[in-house]
């Protein structure tokens, strides 16, 4: 499998965050330039119907003709900057000019009348002697010594010193606006090295760690959105950690359990190809078959017991389950096996259902490991009863037995795997049995009490579960 060469956070983000912001300052340096052309646009518009007005305010009807006289002193009084060159011209009501240049172009048709001043006055572009112009026209009513009609004047100006003025605010917010650009960028490069500085830690960490070493991640990342991932992380640790040491302990326990039925097997299989006696053969296959059974069923409850505890450290997806109808057919299966030693298996309690959270096959284990123990530590022609009650809220399962029972000091080591006590004698046994029965019952949020039975002297195991609220 080809690895695609992994990418840099770092540069992906810096550049998600600086390709739009050098985009909104071009755009902003554009803008900026169209505003500042229409601000130096406005203003030296204003200065051209200015001198248009003054120029209009000389006009004078002189021997019935219309005059003006305009010293060059009157325009030069409005130039803001020697850059630009400009031009007038003057045309009476008749259409005659009667002042300025000659060729100044007239206004385009299609020219608008501005609203921004209270006057008759148009502004537009054009070009004059080679080069751009804008021009001002102001109509002035004439009304005077015969003379009715409106004058024109026309006053423009070369360009020069409005581009000048726009560059200039377009360099100022050029500049300003750039060097807020870097700034963020700066701060930005800064902020994803410090964010991210966490992250490169918990990778150097990860790289350097065992790979045999199951301890939590360090809390590295403080960010709310990423403990998350660490708190993840942890806990898939916590469930390997717990596969790998159900893992190790089912092969602990299965290779301490089955070393010893095995020597036997091997052993009485010695004894009996060492023999001649037909005889002696019948009694060696009859000890290899019990030997057989029994590590048979060591080895079912090994897995079973392996099995709980699997199923311990996952999530439980309980069901409603009738423990009447587990019960009861649990004594049904164990009435051969206590027929066999001549017990009374009985059961008293309740007869109708009674139903509980839970998992009815680990359930019906937990009976028959419960029925097992007490027929086989029960003596011949003995009495192991099972009955199953009601208590408000809960449900009573106790199995008796008139066997040895167990001493207080020793219920403990009943409970743990793999410990036969003292007074099991020469019942045959891998002490499994309550140990899963333990597991069973934790599973299903309960647990075994061991006591002495007050009515048959022997064992009793009571377990309380709780009932399904209907």
């Amino acid at each position: 499998m080809r690895w695609a060469k992994p990418q840099s956070l770092y540069f992906q983000l810096l550049l998600f965050l600086g390709l739009p912001l050098l985009l909104l300052w071009g755009l902003s340096a554009f803008n900026s330039y169209v505003s500042a052309l229409q601000a130096a646009t406005q203003a030296y518009d204003r200065t051209l119907l200015s001198s248009a007005r003054t120029v209009a305010e000389r006009l004078a009807v002189r021997n019935g003709r219309l005059m003006v006289n305009v010293p060059w002193v009157v325009l030069d009084s409005f130039e803001l900057n020697m850059n630009d060159r400009l031009y007038y011209k003057v045309v009476d009501p008749a259409g005659r000019v009667i002042s300025g240049y000659d060729d100044l172009p007239q206004m385009p048709p299609a020219t608008s009348r501005t609203t921004l001043y209270p006057a008759l006055a148009w502004f537009y572009h054009t070009e004059y002697r080679g080069a751009a112009i804008r021009v001002a026209r102001l109509l002035q009513p004439v009304n005077e010594g015969g003379i009715v009609g409106m004058a024109e004047i026309y006053v423009a100006e070369t360009l020069q010193s409005r581009r000048l003025l726009a560059s200039h605010l377009l360099f100022t917010s050029w500049v300003s606006q750039g060097l807020l650009v870097l700034l963020t960028l700066v701060l930005t490069a800064w902020l994803l090295r410090r964010v991210l500085r966490p992250m490169r830690q918990l990778s150097s960490l990860m790289v350097r760690r065992e790979p045999g070493l199951l301890a939590p991640l360090p809390e590295l990342l403080p960010w709310s959105e990423t403990r998350l991932l660490i708190v993840a992380f942890n806990r898939y640790i916590d469930r390997l950690r717990g596969v790998l040491s159900r893992q190790e302990r089912f092969s602990a326990d299965a290779s301490h359990q089955l070393k010893t039925p095995l020597a036997v097997l091997k052993t009485q299989t010695a004894v009996a190809l060492a023999s001649r006696d037909p005889a002696l053969w019948q009694e060696s296959l009859r000890a290899i078959n019990a030997t057989l059974d029994n590590t048979i069923q060591l080895t079912e409850r090994l897995l079973q017991l392996s099995a709980v505890r699997r199923r311990e450290q996952g999530e439980q997806q309980f069901v409603a389950v009738d423990l009447l109808e587990v019960v009861q057919s649990s004594c049904f299966s164990r009435l051969a096996q206590a027929r066999s030693k001549g017990i009374d298996l009985g059961y008293e309690g309740e007869q109708r259902p009674v139903m509980i959270e839970g998992d009815a096959v680990l359930l019906g284990e937990l009976c028959a490991n419960l029925l097992d123990n007490a027929i086989k530590y029960a003596p011949a022609q003995g009495i192991v009863t099972v009955s199953l009650q009601r208590e408000k809220s809960a449900a009573l399962l106790s199995v008796e037995d008139n066997g040895p029972g167990i001493e207080d000091s020793l219920i403990h080591q009943a409970l743990a795997p793999f410990h036969r006590l003292a007074t099991a004698g020469e019942v045959a046994g891998s002490g499994i049995g309550l140990a899963l029965v333990n597991d069973i019952a934790r599973l299903h949020r309960s647990h075994p009490q061991l006591t002495r039975s007050a009515t048959l002297g022997g064992l009793c195991v009571r377990l309380r579960f709780q009932l399904i609220d209907h």
